[in-house]
């Protein structure tokens, strides 16, 4: 893994680890469970909205799953051109 992809991963999981970003994933969670209420929705054009909203926040709650899986994939890659 190049060192620059090293420091990419490395500050992801310095992020995940702080008392902030475990805040805003509880945050993120109470609001999303909130938004997927839809009994309140007027209309699609709403409904839409809350969609868009709801999906916005999963990609930022699926965040570390996302980053740990792609560092598993460059360590598997890397560990592949090695023995190639």
């Amino acid at each position: 893994m190049t060192p620059e992809l090293e420091t990419y991963f490395n500050n992801y999981f310095d992020l995940f680890r702080s008392q902030g970003f475990k805040q805003l994933l509880e945050e993120i969670s109470a609001t999303t469970t909130q938004l997927s209420d839809i009994q309140t929705v007027k209309d699609t054009e709403e409904l839409f909205f809350k969609k868009g909203q709801v999906a916005a926040f999963a990609t930022v709650l699926n965040l570390e799953s996302t980053i740990e899986a792609a560092r598993e994939q460059a360590e598997a890659e890397e560990k592949e051109d090695i023995y190639v």
